[in-house]
């Protein structure tokens, strides 16, 4: 069970990378339509965020979530900076299946709060806010410049398909080798996926109630790029994650055989293969999320 919530943990850091009490969430923020289901027992747990802003479907919405990703996707924050009762995080709690409509012009912020106020009025969530500290790096250009060129939308790198939407996806082999494939990503994207993978490189476990690494673009570069990112990472070396759909319609983590070859740690690879790298910083104010009390079970429809 301590790998499937590592699983889903990790999940929680592809999203990307949502005062005091509940009620206090704007008003005018609500879906125009959105059915909330309790998933049955017979349904696979397997998350999917599909839809939304900078999506093929921006009017759409659809999530298959635990609560503590779906309280993820409505701040914008990760596994590490949500607190509250265990049974957020367990990987046998319910999920639930998010079918919502929205104006398709709506923004990413726009989507937070509608699934905010979603959740004060199908789950009664009352929660408040906390501050904590957190290693943090910097992303920067090495000397010799960026090895990235702007990409002709929808290109791909060699040895993956071409997706249908910008997108973060990944392989992992037994031994720890992996294997990212970034399409159509901001430096800033880059920037917050590669904070989990800093943690786990560096041996910093995810289930132990620690908060990640936070990954800062000083690169200055605009536009987006689409790169392979290959290193050897043991301490990556997980079960199989399930198939998975993010936020901008991509998948998620295979798991294969080892790869045979020398390939540098995430630090060198960064350097040797995107022309960047990332420098320590002093450590970072990270917001926590602090659930009061959220109800298992959603009103009906």
């Amino acid at each position: 069970m301590a790998h499937r919530r590592t699983i889903i943990r990790a999940l929680s850091f592809l999203l990307a990378g949502f005062l005091v009490h509940a009620p206090g969430v704007a008003e005018g923020t609500n879906f125009d339509v959105a059915s909330v289901k309790l998933l049955g027992p017979d349904i696979p747990r397997v998350p999917i965020f599909s839809g939304g802003p900078g999506s093929d479907s921006p009017g759409r919405l659809h999530l298959r979530v635990n609560m503590s990703l779906l309280i993820g996707a409505a701040f914008g924050a990760s596994a590490d900076q949500i607190q509250g009762p265990e049974w957020l995080r367990d990987s046998a709690i319910p999920f639930y299946e998010i079918m919502a409509t929205m104006p398709p012009a709506t923004t990413k912020k726009g989507t937070e709060r509608m699934l905010q106020n979603l959740l004060v009025e199908r789950f009664h969530l009352r929660f408040h806010h906390e501050t904590g500290n957190c290693p943090g790096y910097e992303l920067v250009l090495d000397p010799g410049g960026p090895a990235l060129e702007p990409v002709v939308p929808h290109s791909s790198p060699d040895g993956f398909p071409v997706p249908p939407a910008p997108r973060t996806s990944g392989r992992r082999d037994v031994s720890g080798h992996q294997r990212n494939q970034y399409q159509e990503r901001s430096m800033g994207d880059l920037a917050t996926h590669l904070g989990f993978q800093v943690g786990r490189a560096l041996g910093r476990p995810v289930d132990a109630g620690y908060f990640q690494p936070r990954v800062v673009d000083k690169t200055g570069l605009p536009g987006t790029y689409s790169f392979i990112l290959e290193y050897d990472c043991p301490g990556c070396v997980a079960p199989a994650a399930p198939p998975t759909v993010d936020a901008d319609g991509g998948g998620g983590f295979a798991r294969l055989a080892p790869v045979p070859g020398d390939f540098p740690d995430l630090f060198g690879a960064l350097k040797r293969q995107l022309g960047l790298k990332l420098v320590k910083t002093k450590d970072v104010v990270v917001d926590i999320i602090v659930v009061e009390s959220v109800d298992r079970t959603p009103t009906e429809n």
